[in-house]
């Protein structure tokens, strides 16, 4: 019910409530001079005044409390996320998602690891120069966020990634929000020297598993099925676990040493 019918109905209860006190006290009293009603109605007030203000106090505060919440039904927003529209540094991306994993891990309440790689990074750097490489990625980013939780976390993770922590989520809501950033890169608008370029992304996910007994490991098995995305030809999504034998002489990708090697061009 909004606020102001609230309002209207808690003072027509008052109402209510302050007349019924002042013909009981009336009756009561059993006088009838010209100053009793008047005196019937006061005392009526008084008495109905602190419970409503109780109450007009109560739901004064539960207002104040909505807009906290309101960005994410029925999961509360972490502290430190970063607003719709924008990313959080790697720093404090990493930060927030040790607190998210250990907390998924201890209550069972699923989380997954998303890598997004903006395919050809280097061959687009090359051509069109790292100012128009990064604006691109930015617009993923600005595409990406607004169609995440409050409680979900992204970042601008390495060279031409960005990194999404997805709180409350099972393997198959995962892979939904993987293929839907995939989808929406495919639809957006970046042009060069008047010319409209296709941008597309590859989406490495990992679920958390019993397996993965710190968040490095949840990390480190998304960054090796972001690989697997690109070595299948790009514009795609893989989930891991994925086969290590398809992975030999690609190199390290760990967070921790972001320098690409073995890069497709």
């Amino acid at each position: 019910m909004p606020l102001v019918g609230v309002v209207v109905a808690v003072g027509a209860v008052g109402l209510l409530l302050a007349a019924g006190c002042g013909y009981a006290l009336g009756l009561w009293l059993r006088v009838d001079v010209p100053w009793a009603a008047a005196l019937s109605a006061a005392l009526g007030m008084a008495v109905a005044t602190v419970p409503l203000g109780a109450l007009m106090l109560w739901l004064a505060r539960g207002t104040e409390a909505a807009p906290a919440v309101a960005a994410a039904p029925g999961v509360a927003a972490p502290a430190g996320a970063a607003p719709a529209g924008a990313a959080m540094s790697r720093e404090e991306f990493v930060a927030l998602a040790e607190r998210e994993w250990a907390r998924s891990r201890r209550y069972g309440s699923g989380a997954a690891m998303l890598v997004v790689e903006l395919d050809h990074w280097r061959r687009l750097v090359d051509q069109r120069g790292g100012g128009f490489a990064d604006a691109v990625l930015q617009q993923v980013v600005h595409d990406t966020a607004p169609t995440l939780r409050g409680a979900d976390a992204l970042a601008l993770f390495a060279e031409g990634q960005l990194a999404v922590f997805l709180a409350h989520a099972d393997a198959t809501g995962a892979l939904d929000v993987a293929e839907r950033i995939r989808e929406r890169t495919e639809l957006l608008d970046t042009s060069a020297d008047g010319r409209r370029l296709r941008s597309t992304v590859s989406v490495g996910v990992a679920h958390l598993r019993p397996a993965h007994l710190h968040l490095q490991a949840l990390i480190d098995d998304a960054l090796e099925a972001v690989v697997a995305a690109r070595t299948a030809g790009g514009n795609c999504v893989r989930a891991a676990p994925v086969e290590r034998s398809r992975l030999d002489g690609l190199g390290s990708l760990s967070p921790v040493q972001p320098q690409r090697r073995a890069r497709k061009p």
